[in-house]
Protein backbone atom coordinates (compact mmCIF):
# COMPACT_ATOMS: atom_id res chain seq x y z
CA UNK A 1 0.00 0.00 0.00
CA UNK A 2 1.44 3.67 -0.58
CA UNK A 3 1.51 6.23 1.65
CA UNK A 4 -1.79 8.10 0.99
CA UNK A 5 -3.43 4.90 1.16
CA UNK A 6 -2.04 4.38 4.39
CA UNK A 7 -3.09 8.18 5.89
CA UNK A 8 -6.19 7.05 4.50
CA UNK A 9 -6.91 4.08 6.09
CA UNK A 10 -5.51 5.43 9.71
CA UNK A 11 -7.68 8.26 9.06
CA UNK A 12 -10.70 6.45 8.46
CA UNK A 13 -10.33 4.32 11.65
CA UNK A 14 -9.44 7.04 13.68
CA UNK A 15 -12.76 8.39 12.43
CA UNK A 16 -14.78 5.17 13.17
CA UNK A 17 -13.78 5.73 16.34
CA UNK A 18 -14.47 9.15 17.12
CA UNK A 19 -10.68 10.81 16.78
CA UNK A 20 -12.17 12.94 13.68
CA UNK A 21 -10.03 15.81 15.06
CA UNK A 22 -6.98 13.72 14.64
CA UNK A 23 -7.64 12.51 11.67
CA UNK A 24 -8.77 15.77 10.15
CA UNK A 25 -5.04 16.78 11.29
CA UNK A 26 -3.52 13.79 9.36
CA UNK A 27 -5.54 14.62 6.43
CA UNK A 28 -4.28 18.61 6.81
CA UNK A 29 -0.97 17.41 7.19
CA UNK A 30 -1.08 15.10 4.13
CA UNK A 31 -2.95 17.36 1.71
CA UNK A 32 0.70 19.22 2.20
CA UNK A 33 3.01 16.43 1.98
CA UNK A 34 1.52 15.34 -1.37
CA UNK A 35 0.99 19.08 -3.25
CA UNK A 36 4.03 21.17 -2.26
CA UNK A 37 7.57 20.87 -3.66
CA UNK A 38 10.21 18.38 -2.51
CA UNK A 39 12.26 20.88 -1.04
CA UNK A 40 9.53 23.31 0.39
CA UNK A 41 9.68 23.82 4.14
CA UNK A 42 6.32 23.53 5.39
CA UNK A 43 6.47 20.18 3.63
CA UNK A 44 9.39 19.02 5.24
CA UNK A 45 7.66 20.23 8.64
CA UNK A 46 4.53 18.50 7.47
CA UNK A 47 6.60 15.05 7.39
CA UNK A 48 8.04 15.74 10.54
CA UNK A 49 4.93 16.46 12.09
CA UNK A 50 3.35 13.59 10.91
CA UNK A 51 6.56 11.03 11.84
CA UNK A 52 6.43 12.08 15.27
CA UNK A 53 2.47 10.89 15.67
CA UNK A 54 3.94 7.43 14.49
CA UNK A 55 4.67 7.16 18.29
CA UNK A 56 3.43 4.26 20.61
CA UNK A 57 2.70 7.57 22.94
CA UNK A 58 0.70 9.28 20.48
CA UNK A 59 -1.43 7.68 17.72
CA UNK A 60 -0.59 4.21 19.21
CA UNK A 61 -2.66 5.44 22.51
CA UNK A 62 -5.97 5.54 20.56
CA UNK A 63 -8.52 2.80 21.01
CA UNK A 64 -9.49 1.71 18.05
CA UNK A 65 -12.61 -0.32 17.43
CA UNK A 66 -12.46 -3.62 16.18
CA UNK A 67 -8.89 -3.50 15.34
CA UNK A 68 -6.20 -5.65 17.45
CA UNK A 69 -3.51 -3.32 19.09
CA UNK A 70 -0.75 -4.89 16.74
CA UNK A 71 -3.03 -4.56 13.99
CA UNK A 72 -2.97 -1.03 14.40
CA UNK A 73 0.98 -0.21 15.33
CA UNK A 74 1.73 -2.45 12.26
CA UNK A 75 -0.37 0.15 10.61
CA UNK A 76 1.21 3.23 12.24
CA UNK A 77 4.90 1.31 11.44
CA UNK A 78 4.48 0.84 8.09
CA UNK A 79 2.70 4.96 7.83
CA UNK A 80 6.36 5.89 9.44
CA UNK A 81 8.35 4.01 7.49
CA UNK A 82 6.71 5.38 4.08
CA UNK A 83 6.84 9.08 5.70
CA UNK A 84 10.61 8.30 5.86
CA UNK A 85 10.99 7.71 2.31
CA UNK A 86 9.45 10.47 1.07
CA UNK A 87 11.97 12.93 2.63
Amino acid sequence: MNLEGISEKICDKLIFSSYVDEANEIKSLMTKLLTLDKSDPARISAIDNLISRCHPKWLGDYYINNVTYKEWTDLITDFKKKLIQSK
